[in-house]
């Protein structure tokens, strides 16, 4: 199981959607690609088993719209509850998993 420390593997501040979205850079697609696009399959969600743990230390801000993206988007294959099973978030705060569980049950939405 690979743990990515998300501060320093990627950013510090994750708000950026896509490119077009602030200045662009360090966006949700990026990082999906990034760091989990083995998931982008469905084969990949026959079961709830950890895969991944990000770790949120040092992360300073998390946008909706970019946890829309990056974590959302995979509700066209699991529920909230198995994503939350198949990515294991650690050392984040109340509001950050707030903001990743709102998008999760909201679902993905392009926009």
């Amino acid at each position: 199981m690979k743990t990515i420390n998300i501060a320093t593997d990627f950013h510090h501040r994750l708000v950026n959607r896509d490119e077009r979205q602030g200045d662009g850079s360090h966006n949700a697609i990026d990082f999906r690609e990034k760091f989990l696009s083995f998931l982008d399959d469905p084969k990949s969600w026959l079961t709830d088993q950890t895969e991944i743990i990000l770790d949120f230390t040092g992360v300073e801000k998390l946008g909706p719209s970019f946890a829309n993206e990056a974590f959302a988007y995979f509700t066209k294959y699991a529920k909230p509850s198995s994503i939350k099973s198949k990515i294991s978030f650690i050392n984040i705060s109340n509001v950050k998993n707030e903001t990743i569980d709102i998008e999760l049950k909201d679902g993905y939405s392009r926009s």
